[in-house]
């Protein structure tokens, strides 16, 4: 093989390692936007409200585990204040 040939090998490898990365963690944003979503039904305060928590999660370097336990128990809470 010629330098060429590892080059592009190594090119090839190293954007399909990128793409990867990059498409699970926008499957990860867009199952935690559809966690959101649903807790919300449909109530734009309370979808707000989520979303700001979910975003002081990401701030406070949250465990991703525990983001669906702590979103749900902050959409019954909404619910019982308002």
């Amino acid at each position: 093989m010629d330098a060429t040939s590892l080059f592009i090998i190594f090119i090839a490898t190293a954007l399909a390692i990128v793409f990867k990365y990059v498409l699970y963690k926008k499957i990860q944003r867009w199952i935690d936007h559809d966690l959101i979503k649903g807790l919300a039904d449909g109530n734009s305060d309370k979808h707000a409200f989520l979303t700001q928590k979910h975003q002081e999660f990401i701030a406070n370097k949250v465990k991703r585990k525990e983001y669906h336990q702590l979103l749900t128990e902050l959409a019954e809470e909404f619910e019982q204040t308002k």
